[in-house]
């Protein structure tokens, strides 16, 4: 295991952070679990819903994790059809940078510029899509 230095000047070992980061998202995890987004608890409004009155590609991604790990799929996906997507990048991106801070990079996969494009693209016609009249089930 490789260790680091600390601005203080200390040494801690170099996967304390992402041990620390994946314990704040497990108990972020457990509560959006026990606490239903839909009725109450310290959850934000989106900003920019609150701004525009629009919903943005992100609204109703809490709904949709609270029931994901509840085990409610369907539910999960009509509140954001993009929920897997998100949470699944948020575990890989998770995953690779504890890898690589144990000394274990995984190996590098080169992502081609137009599926990030197209990723940009989805996200914006769903938010174009889901805010047009007499589409109400996308709105989470």
């Amino acid at each position: 295991m490789t260790a680091t230095v600390d601005s203080a000047g200390g040494r801690f070992p170099a996967l304390a952070a992402p041990i620390a980061c994946g314990c704040c998202l497990l108990a972020g995890a457990a509560y959006v679990t026990a606490v239903d987004p839909g009725e109450g608890g310290l959850f934000l409004p989106c900003p920019f819903r609150t701004l525009t009155g629009w919903w943005c590609p992100g609204c109703g991604l809490t709904r949709a994790t609270h029931h994901l790990l509840r085990g409610d799929l369907i539910q999960a996906l009509r509140f954001n059809i993009f929920v897997v997507v998100v949470l699944g990048g948020f575990a890989g991106a998770w995953l690779v940078w504890t890898m690589q801070m144990a000394g274990r990079p995984l190996r590098q996969v080169r992502v081609p510029n137009f599926v990030y494009a197209a990723c940009a693209a989805a996200l914006v016609g769903f938010a174009i899509i889901r805010n047009l009249p007499g589409v109400p089930g996308l709105r989470g």
